[in-house]
Formats: C-alpha cells, structure tokens, sequence
C-alpha cells in the first residue's frame, strides 16, 4: 500500500542522511591518501588489509594490526560512496512513485464519465485497506519544531519530540496498526495535539493517545492533571477513545510492556 505522506517522510529522511553522509565523507577523504584503495585477504582465520593504488594489481602497502584505523577509513569511505548513490537512487525512484501515483482510483474512474454515466454507477465498497489508505493520506497541521529542539527519528523517518515516543512509533508501525503524529483535536477548551491518533479499523474511529514523560516534574505533573481532566471532560476516556502512558526518570518507559499492551489491543483494533 502507498502512503504519499510516508513517501515524504522517507524523502525527508533520505535526504537528511545524504547531506550527512556526503560532509561526512568529504571530511575522511582528507584522513586518506589519494587514488587508492582498500584490499582485504583471508589469511587462515583472520583477514589482512592492504592499501593498493587504484589500477594497480600488486597486493599492495600491508596494513599492520597497531594502524588497523587507515583500514577502518578505507572501507568507510568505501561504503559512503557506495551508500550516497543508492540514496540518490532511492530519493529519484521515491520522487517518480510520488509524481505518478494516482491518488483514489475509484474516484478518478467515475470522474472520466459523462454526467449522465456517473448517475448509473455503484462505486465498490471501501474496503479496510482502502479505508486506512485514505485516513493515513489526510492532510492536517500539526505542531511545529523549534529550531533547537532535539531531533529524533523513528524507523519510517517520522520526527517525533523524545525517544520514548519513537519507541511507541517503532512498535505500532511493528504491530501494523496506522496512526498519526499530533494530530488536531477538537476539546472543550480548544484545539489540542494528542502525540499518537490510531485507527481502529473494526469500527473505524480514532483511538488517541497521550504519553506522559516527564511525571516526576510537578509542573509537567500538573499540567498533565489538567489535560486528561480536559479528555475527560470532552467525552474521551480512558480504555474507550484514550490510552494514557507515564513514566518518570527513576521508572522511564518499559519497551517490553509497551509492546505487550500495544499487541494487546491491536486484535481490538480489527488488525
């Protein structure tokens, strides 16, 4: 299934990673002698290093165990070249999907016909896949990143605020249950953010979640109070519409219950 919201992200990612890897790369190739390269043999159990002029068909300049670093920068700087190419592949294949996939079929299918036509067409029932197709793809605005803020990434190349939510992120994405990232909700008291909104496809409505991290500060602590009673008050409950999740510096988050609640829940879910 395509996502075009996760091409984007992969997009992103890939690009972060490119830059990265590119200034990286440029830096170790000033650590290395020009126009050679990295030969390895196996030598009984264990393997040899030698430093070989490109085109050259000698066994080279041997690497001895106590200089094993000019080894490590050789084949570094091998792998990123190698690695640089296969994200601009990736980041070009990506761009193509995007720039020719066609958003809802069923849609762009009636929409071909005549007026007159369209009026004698059943379109085919939304089927789950459909369905979550369309609810990853909605477009929202969520909460912006300061330019400070820390940066952490999930395995889909989805920013997030703190690595307790990447792990969350990482085991709903392992559970294939689809959610998003702060999206807008509507509360008494206005437009809140809740960190993860997932779908329950088995009646297909939305599931938020809040995850509490900072629980042994009594200012987040209360501010915190202050929301689930706003939830609350807004109609969303706990084991109905909400899943709460806390943890404080000396109990911080527990990645082998997370993932046991979150498999729990996902045969609820209708996954």
């Amino acid at each position: 299934m395509i996502i075009i919201k996760e091409i984007d992200r992969k997009i992103e990612c890939y690009e972060k990673y490119l830059n990265k890897i590119s200034d990286e790369l440029a830096k170790m190739k000033k650590l290395a002698p020009e126009r050679v390269m990295l030969r390895a043999v196996k030598h009984r159990n264990k393997y040899q290093y030698f430093i070989r002029k490109v085109g050259s068909d000698g066994n080279g300049i041997y690497i001895k165990k106590e200089e094993l670093n000019k080894a490590k920068i050789l084949a570094q700087i091998e792998y990123n070249e190698k690695l640089i190419l296969l994200l601009k592949d990736s980041i070009n294949n990506l761009k193509k999907i995007k720039a020719e996939w066609i958003e809802n079929p069923f849609v762009n299918a009636k929409e071909k016909l005549n007026i007159a036509k369209k009026e004698l067409i059943n379109m085919p029932v939304v089927t789950d896949e459909i369905y979550i197709q369309q609810w990853k793809e909605q477009e929202y605005k969520g909460v912006s990143f300061t330019d400070d803020y820390p940066e952490y990434y999930t395995r889909q190349g989805l920013r997030v605020r703190s690595k307790s939510e990447v792990i969350i992120a990482d085991i709903l994405d392992e559970a294939g249950i689809p959610f998003l990232y702060e999206k807008p909700l509507k509360t008494k008291t206005g437009v809140t953010h809740p960190d993860f909104t997932v779908l329950d496809i088995s009646k297909r409505r939305e599931i938020y979640w809040e995850h509490f991290g900072m629980m042994d500060d009594i200012d987040y602590r209360n501010n915190a109070f202050l929301k689930i009673k706003n939830y609350e008050a807004s109609g969303f409950y706990q084991h109905d519409s909400m899943i709460w999740t806390f943890e404080t510096s000396r109990y911080p988050i527990n990645t082998k219950e997370i993932r046991k609640m979150i498999i729990g829940i996902k045969e609820t879910l209708g996954y």
